[in-house]
C-alpha cells in the first residue's frame, strides 16, 4: 500500500511542469491550441504583407480621369479643356511658324535675284546684242529670266568664256572658295563684260554650268562644261548655234530653281495651315 507522500510527489511534479511550460497552449485542449496557432499565423502573415505593400505610383483619381474622362469631368469641362489646348497649340505654331515663315517668304524673291540683276545690268550698261533668233530651250527659260535671250549672244558668250585659271588669277573676290581656284559668279561676269559679251547671255551660260549648285563652280566642272558646249555645236538648237548639252544643263538649272521655289511655297502653306487650324479649333469651335 502506497503512502500519502509517495502519491503526492508525482502530482506535484506534473503541476510544476504545467506552470513552467513556455507555451500558454499547455492549459488549452489540443483543438483549441491548434485554432489559436493558425489564427496567430494568419495575423502574422497579414501584418507582414500589409507592411510590405507599396502605394500606387499615381492616385486612383488621376487614372480615372484619363481612363474614364466622362466620369471625371462634365461635358462642358471637356470642351473647355480642348479649346484651351487648341489655343496653346495656336500660340506655339504662331510664334514658331511665324519665324520660319518669315525667313521662307524673304527667300522667295532672292531665287530670282540673279536673273533680275543680269537683266538690270544689261539694260543699264547698254549691253550689246547680236540679235537673231531667240533661244528656244523650253517654257522655263521665259518664266525665270522674263526676257528674250538671243542664241547668237549665248553662242558668243560660250566662245569667249576665259579659262578657269585666267578667271581665278584675276579674281578680286573675298570668298574662300574663290581663293582655292573656284569660279565665282561675280568674277565670271566681270571677265565676260571685259570681252564685250551680253550680260544676260553671260548669266545664262554661268547658270547652265553651275546647274543651280551655288554661286561657285569647280574649275574642273567649268572646263568640262565649256568643252562640251563648244564641241557639241553641230547637234544643238538652231543648227550650229547652241549645243544640246547646253540646253539640257540650262533646263536642269531651271528645274532646280523652280522646284525649290514651289517646294518652299508648299512648306509655307503647310506652316500657315497648322496655325489656321489651331486658331479655328481654339476660338471658332
Amino acid at each position: 500500500m502506497l503512502s500519502p507522500r509517495s502519491t503526492l510527489v508525482p502530482v506535484t511534479i506534473a503541476a510544476l511542469t504545467l506552470l513552467l511550460s513556455p507555451s500558454t497552449n499547455a492549459f488549452v485542449p489540443p483543438s483549441s491550441a491548434t485554432t489559436k496557432t493558425s489564427s496567430a499565423k494568419t495575423k502574422s502573415t497579414t501584418s507582414s504583407s500589409s507592411s510590405t505593400t507599396s502605394l500606387p505610383a499615381f492616385p486612383p483619381e488621376f487614372l480615372d480621369s484619363i481612363l474614364h474622362p466622362t466620369t471625371a469631368a462634365s461635358t462642358d469641362e471637356i470642351i473647355l479643356t480642348s479649346a484651351d489646348y487648341a489655343r496653346q497649340k495656336f500660340w506655339f505654331y504662331f510664334f514658331a511658324g511665324s519665324g520660319a515663315g518669315g525667313i521662307g517668304i524673304a527667300q522667295l524673291p532672292t531665287m530670282f535675284s540673279d536673273a533680275a540683276a543680269a537683266r538690270a545690268t544689261a539694260e543699264l550698261s547698254g549691253s550689246t546684242t547680236r540679235g537673231g533668233a531667240t533661244l528656244d530651250a523650253g517654257p522655263l527659260v521665259g518664266i525665270y529670266y522674263d526676257a528674250e535671250i538671243s542664241m547668237e549672244d549665248v553662242a558668243d558668250a560660250i566662245a569667249k568664256a576665259p579659262s578657269a585659271e585666267f578667271i581665278s588669277s584675276r579674281s578680286e573676290s573675298l570668298n574662300y572658295m574663290a581663293s582655292r581656284g573656284y569660279i565665282e559668279r561675280g568674277d565670271f561676269a566681270k571677265e565676260m563684260e571685259v570681252k564685250g559679251c551680253n550680260a544676260l547671255a553671260s548669266c545664262v551660260v554661268y547658270d547652265a554650268i553651275s546647274q543651280g549648285k551655288g554661286g561657285v563652280v569647280s574649275p574642273v566642272v567649268y572646263e568640262d562644261k565649256l568643252e562640251a558646249y563648244r564641241s557639241g555645236i553641230g547637234n544643238g538648237v538652231g543648227g550650229d548655234v547652241v549645243a544640246s548639252s547646253f540646253v539640257g544643263d540650262l533646263n536642269g538649272f531651271l528645274a532646280v530653281k523652280v522646284g525649290a521655289f514651289f517646294g518652299l511655297v508648299f512648306c509655307l502653306f503647310i506652316d500657315f495651315a497648322f496655325i489656321a487650324n489651331a486658331g479655328i479649333e481654339g476660338w471658332l469651335k
